[in-house]
């Protein structure tokens, strides 16, 4: 008697079956989903970790080649050589020479032209005391008046150092 006895309203035993098989299917999706993008992840900040290492010991080397290269510093060689360059400095038995390069160019006086026959041309443009010599081995004369010369002279001098 149990087979003539329909249910209304209920799915037939199959379609449960294939709806829990389709639900199960999703979850396992789902969960290797998400452990590929946590894998890609983890391999990602391995890849990071690699290169932070290289540079870390690349950093390192770099500090031991400093440090070799201060502790050579304190040699008496290269403390006189720097004190040569430097503080331009020489031994007790050595000379030092210095040149002085002047520039012959006489300024140009645009306001005052009525100078005396005997007159310092310097002295009536005002720029007496104008120029001032750097004592500087190879310098030129900055004057107070030409700024762009000053700024080439002192490129020549403290910037391109060969």
């Amino acid at each position: 008697m149990e087979k003539n006895i329909k249910e209304i309203g209920s799915l037939p035993r199959k379609t449960k079956i294939n709806i829990f098989v389709a639900i199960f299917i999703t979850f396992i999706l789902i969960v290797v989903f998400t452990s590929i993008n946590q894998i890609s992840s983890i391999i990602k900040n391995r890849e990071q970790l690699f290169e932070l290492q290289q540079q870390l010991n690349w950093e390192r080397q770099q500090n031991i080649k400093l440090l070799a290269e201060e502790k050579n510093l304190y040699s008496d060689e290269a403390i006189e050589i720097e004190a040569r360059k430097q503080f331009n400095m020489i031994k007790a038995n050595e000379i030092n020479h210095f040149v002085e390069i002047v520039n012959d160019e006489t300024p140009i006086n645009p306001g005052n032209n009525n100078n005396e026959p005997g007159e310092n041309p310097d002295n009536a443009t005002g720029l007496s005391g104008d120029s001032i010599n750097t004592g500087i081995s190879g310098t030129g004369v900055y004057r107070k008046s030409d700024l762009w010369e000053n700024l080439k002279i002192f490129y020549d001098n403290e910037i391109r150092k060969d």
